[in-house]
């Protein structure tokens, strides 16, 4: 399996999730390496090359797990892409014992029904126009259904602002994207932009019946890595 770099050692951490619908919780973190989309936006770019990773074993992460954070009941896995690496996680989960997992996704690839019989909790992130990717590449709306069916599934979008608000409902409608589980959270990368972000967000949510996702992490701890 393979994990992003950071300082010289993968990454791997103990934190409170920052984001979406379990935000605040004490978690510990996978990130693996690879991306199959490449945002104009993104926040973790270091992780899409897997050429700078090192590899680790599914052993070798769970005892990193145990040795960091034992009591800790929560994993999340994020990247890059984690499903570009599915054999590896379904390697990875019977050691994670009864522990709750999270994978978080772009929503472009599909999980394998081991994966989708294990996961507790899928974070799906679809990318709108403003990502800066096109067409299939970065909107799959079968693939979209699919996690929505499982009943398991947030749907977390990064928005500038009200011009979102119509691809939004267009793939809530195409995509049959229960309401109730879609989260909208501000694109900011900073302090001072979450910041300016929030008041506007708040607003649009308020106006179409839907969740306001923070930045936890960002509010918190600005944007260093591996908090």
């Amino acid at each position: 399996m393979n994990v992003a770099r950071l300082d010289d050692r993968p990454e791997i951490f103990y934190s409170l999730q920052g984001e979406g619908a379990s935000q605040g919780v004490p978690s510990l973190f996978l990130r693996l390496a690879g991306c199959n989309l490449a945002c104009s936006w993104c926040d973790t770019s270091y992780a899409w090359k897997r050429g700078e990773a090192v590899s680790m074993t599914a052993n070798e992460i769970a005892m990193a797990f145990d040795a960091l954070a034992p009591e800790c009941g929560r994993v999340v896995i994020t990247g890059g892409e984690p499903l570009l690496q599915r054999e590896a996680l379904e390697e990875l989960l019977p050691l994670l014992g009864e522990r709750h997992v999270e994978v978080e996704t772009n929503g472009t690839l599909e999980a394998s029904e081991t994966l989708l019989a294990r996961i507790d909790q899928w974070n799906i992130s679809p990318k709108l126009a403003h990502a800066g990717q096109k067409g299939e590449r970065a909107l799959r709306p079968v693939v979209l259904r699919l996690f929505a069916d499982t009943g398991r599934a947030w749907f977390k979008f990064v928005v500038r602002g009200e011009e979102d608000w119509p691809e939004i409902d267009a793939l809530m409608r195409a995509c049959g994207l229960p309401k109730d589980r879609i989260l909208l959270m501000p694109l900011a990368a900073t302090r001072e932009e979450l910041d300016a972000a929030r008041e506007s967000l708040a607003a649009l949510c308020l106006r179409h019946g839907v969740r306001l996702a923070d930045r936890l992490h960002i509010a918190i701890w600005g944007s260093r890595k591996g908090v």
